[in-house]
């Protein structure tokens, strides 16, 4: 199960929501940075998987290496 979070990005969104009848430029202002802020943070959490993934698979690809170079018979 995902955590939910409620956090600036969020709260952004929302402000948005009820200070639309007050001041229509702010709303907008508030729900842009909203959005885009929660969508740079998935953005930097993709990246950081994508890293992960990366050292993984390097680290499986030196494993297979290491295992070839033991058993490699030389004539």
């Amino acid at each position: 199960m995902k955590n939910i979070k409620f956090s600036m990005p969020e709260l952004l969104v929302v402000v948005s929501l009820f200070l639309y009848s007050q001041s229509f430029w702010f709303s907008i202002i508030a729900f842009s940075l909203g959005v885009l802020s929660r969508f740079m943070e998935y953005i930097l959490n993709w990246s950081l998987e994508q890293k992960k993934a990366e050292a993984i698979n390097e680290e499986i690809t030196g494993a297979a290496e290491a295992l070839k170079s033991i058993f490699k018979t030389e004539v």
